[in-house]
């Protein structure tokens, strides 16, 4: 005999809450929302370049208009211990393509970041 099972959303689930049963207004992220722009150096087209949210990049042929052009923008340098994590993913992103990288990357020198406001602020 083939019966549907129905599923009780309402009991509490045996590692805690459902994310079904929690309200929206109540949920909060474990990290905040942000933007993540980088200034690398090693170019042909200028000495910095700046990629940014949505993949623009701008280059540069000095840093202080690379950081200038950025901070401008409202992005603010990462602490140094979250900076280095980012900066050590993205060389071992890198070094994991077989036979290097299609394109130059550069060398990533700063990860800046602008954290976006939450809807309720």
């Amino acid at each position: 005999m083939n019966q549907l099972a129905l599923i009780d959303h309402t009991q509490q689930q045996p590692h805690g809450i459902s994310p079904d049963l929690v309200p929206a207004g109540n949920f909060r992220r474990a990290f905040p929302v942000m933007n993540i722009a980088t200034i690398s150096s090693g170019f042909e087209k200028g000495d910095f370049l700046v990629r940014e949210e949505k993949g623009q990049r701008v280059y540069f042929d000095f840093f202080e208009e690379a950081f200038n052009y950025i901070a401008y923008k409202g992005y603010i340098r990462m602490s140094g211990d979250d900076e280095k994590e980012w900066i050590d993913t993205m060389n071992n992103v890198h070094s994991s393509v077989k036979g290097g990288m299609k394109y130059n990357t550069g060398k990533l020198l700063m990860v800046l970041y602008k954290p976006l406001m939450a809807e309720d602020e």
